[in-house]
């Protein structure tokens, strides 16, 4: 049950990967640029996540359903999937709503 959340993580971002795939949306359509959103503003959230964990505002809670790694203090392994699966839902979202409004 440990690593249930990270298992979670991976399976809705395949998800994710077969409607980019399906309808070319983000890395399927340009996959450079896709990528250099993704990186800036994955370190951009991280950058955030780490502003707030060094004034006290995030912290990470006991959760049986998360594997209890650590990138440092407070900052889980899965929080930067987590970010990356925001982001590419953004991208996903963003290129099919230009598709049905043009």
């Amino acid at each position: 049950m440990g690593s249930f959340y990270l298992l979670s993580l991976i399976a809705v971002i395949g998800c994710m990967v077969l409607c980019d795939w399906r309808w070319k949306l983000a890395f399927f359509h340009d996959a450079r640029r896709a990528a250099v959103i993704s990186v800036v503003l994955v370190a951009a959230f991280l950058l955030w996540d780490v502003l707030g964990i060094a004034t006290g505002t995030f912290y990470r809670g006991d959760a049986t359903y998360m594997t209890g790694i650590l990138l440092g203090p407070e900052m889980p392994i899965e929080e930067p999937i987590f970010l990356f699966f925001l982001v590419y839902l953004l991208l996903n979202l963003t290129m099919g709503a230009r598709r049905v409004i043009a």
